[in-house]
């Protein structure tokens, strides 16, 4: 009963209160972030990641780190081609392609102009409806700008013939559910 009394005592008063309040910031600063807290941007830029985003140049190099020390993994040469950007360092981005390569790109050779690659055969429809007049027969890795996206439905044009504008389902685009 006496260790208790030291606790309650009026002259242990402060030194409770300072006992609480180290543990309560080693809980706030130094307690370890679970597995859905663990950060996969250091210093980036804030945005939602996974995110689409589009090459700028018709030739851009995919590095194995974020730093020009590291060195080459891929090339990608075609221009706004859609990768998926999965983490970032800095002003480098972690990026998945269609085909799961993944690499490190500066940022300045990324863009915000929304493009996607069709996964498999799929009808240009001329408004957002099954029922709707089929315009063209669009083929597996065609490369589209997505306009706009509703529930079910995008908004595309074809890039290399921009007569072909239509809609066409929102599943059969790679990097349309990362809005």
């Amino acid at each position: 009963m006496k260790s208790l009394n030291f606790f309650i005592s009026t002259n242990n008063y402060k030194f409770l209160i300072f006992i609480i309040f180290f543990f309560t910031i080693n809980l706030i600063f130094y307690s370890q972030p679970t597995h859905s807290e663990t950060k996969n941007s250091i210093n980036g830029s804030g945005l939602k990641i996974p995110r689409i985003v589009s090459l700028k140049n018709s030739l851009t190099f995919m590095r194995t780190g974020p730093g020009k020390e590291f060195p080459i993994k891929f090339e990608i040469n075609q221009k706004r081609y859609p990768v998926k950007i999965i983490a970032e360092f800095n002003n480098w981005r972690k990026v998945n392609t269609k085909n799961n390569l993944s690499g490190w790109i500066h940022t300045q050779l990324l863009s915000a102009f929304r493009t996607g690659l069709l996964i498999t055969n799929t009808p240009l429809k001329r408004r957002p409806s099954v029922s709707s007049k089929t315009l063209a027969k669009l083929l597996p890795d065609l490369l589209i700008k997505v306009k706009k996206c509703k529930l079910e439905w995008c908004n595309i044009e074809v890039l290399e013939n921009k007569n072909f504008v239509g809609w066409i389902r929102k599943n059969t685009i790679w990097g349309s559910v990362y809005e």
